[in-house]
């Protein structure tokens, strides 16, 4: 089969495994097919932890048993294990594939590389992916993979800049940096994290529902709140609408011992259906960063995107709490004198970064 529509079917799979783009946590995004005669006849794809592997859809899908010589192409490396499925090596080898095509491996250091091992223990041939293919491959699943090789949750941070580097046009005012395209590029990231996370300044200035609002769907992430002191439930501010609308029962609030030690606020926030988790406190009494990965294993979370503001940002940076990094940039300039900065970056470097256009707006991301 030559290399171009090798890589053809290889992107197909890509394509169907973002059918599972924020569905399918702690799990990765997969997708399969099935060749016969170089032509594709069935398709599937992974789209819940706990449902079927995109492989087993395929073969399920195609409603019979492959022709003599069919192949599969598959995202990522076929599992090898059973856990709340059986293992797709042994699903693949029963019904008959000759080939088994996979765009890389599975990045889990005690799995990778056992699932081909196992298809040709079942004389069953398989070819990986070039290198090209390979890595957008592995970038799809970035969570996935930072959780397999770090043993952590990820955590990412995102935040817009204007042409000079200012995040707001006036400080404490909500301001729109970017355009609708760009917006629209934001809201697919908010789907694709099962949580968010805002300091309290960010609550109090923009009022965000920081909800994913697309064509498909209005969806609501776990919505987590850093508020050390309990500040976002004051009179004349708790009818933010994170603790006033239809999902406020996914609005969790961080605070410190302060925070909880204020009767007021907390009956406040507990009469309103949001649930308060403490943790500790750096010497200054704000929240430390630090304690975010434990926080999120806590709540069986495997992933953070972080929209602060620069209070929050710098707090994050400075601590090394940041994985993976969001630069939104305009070409429009603030220069009014309340302006707010955007944090420094300088010292920050993006390994290997990704860079996208819409419209005039411009987004910057990857691993920090």
């Amino acid at each position: 089969m030559k290399e171009s529509k090798k890589n053809l079917f290889f992107s197909r799979t890509l394509e169907l495994a973002k059918l599972g783009w924020g569905t399918t946590h702690p799990n990765p995004m997969v997708g399969a097919l099935i060749v016969e005669d170089g032509e594709i006849v069935a398709e599937g794809a992974h789209h819940f932890a706990g449902g079927p592997h995109a492989e087993i859809e395929a073969l399920k899908n195609l409603g019979r048993n492959p022709a003599p010589g069919a192949s599969m192409f598959v995202s990522l490396e076929p599992c090898s294990t059973s856990g709340r499925t059986p293992p797709c090596t042994r699903a693949i080898s029963e019904a008959g594939i000759s080939k088994v095509y996979v765009a890389t491996l599975d990045p889990n250091p005690l799995h990778s590389g056992k699932g081909l091992y196992l298809l040709e223990n079942a004389n069953i041939k398989t070819e990986l992916a070039d290198e090209r293919m390979q890595k957008a491959a592995t970038r799809l699943n970035f969570i996935f993979n930072h959780n397999m090789k770090q043993s952590t949750p990820l955590v990412s941070l995102k935040f817009a800049e204007s042409a000079n580097g200012m995040v707001a046009e006036v400080a404490g005012k909500p301001s729109r940096v970017t355009e609708n395209l760009a917006r629209t590029n934001l809201m697919e990231w908010r789907r694709l994290f099962p949580a968010i996370g805002v300091g309290a300044g960010t609550v109090l200035s923009d009022d965000p529902s920081l909800t994913s609002r697309t064509a498909r769907e209005n969806f609501c992430p776990v919505r987590l709140v850093f508020d050390s002191t309990l500040s976002t439930f004051r009179d004349s501010v708790s009818d933010r609408k994170i603790y006033s609308d239809e999902f406020v029962k996914k609005t969790q609030v961080i605070t410190t011992s302060r925070g909880v030690g204020n009767s007021e606020l907390l009956n406040r926030a507990n009469r309103m259906g949001v649930s308060i988790i403490e943790t500790s406190s750096q010497k200054d009494g704000r929240i430390c960063p630090r304690s975010i990965p434990g926080i999120l294993g806590k709540l069986n979370l495997n992933a953070l995107y972080c929209e602060g503001g620069p209070t929050f940002a710098k707090s994050l940076l400075d601590a090394g709490m940041v994985d993976y990094y969001f630069r939104y940039t305009s070409p429009k300039v603030f220069t009014e004198n309340q302006a707010l900065p955007a944090p420094i970056l300088k010292k920050f470097a993006l390994g290997d970064p990704i860079t996208e256009k819409f419209g005039e707006d411009q987004l910057t991301h990857g691993f920090l």
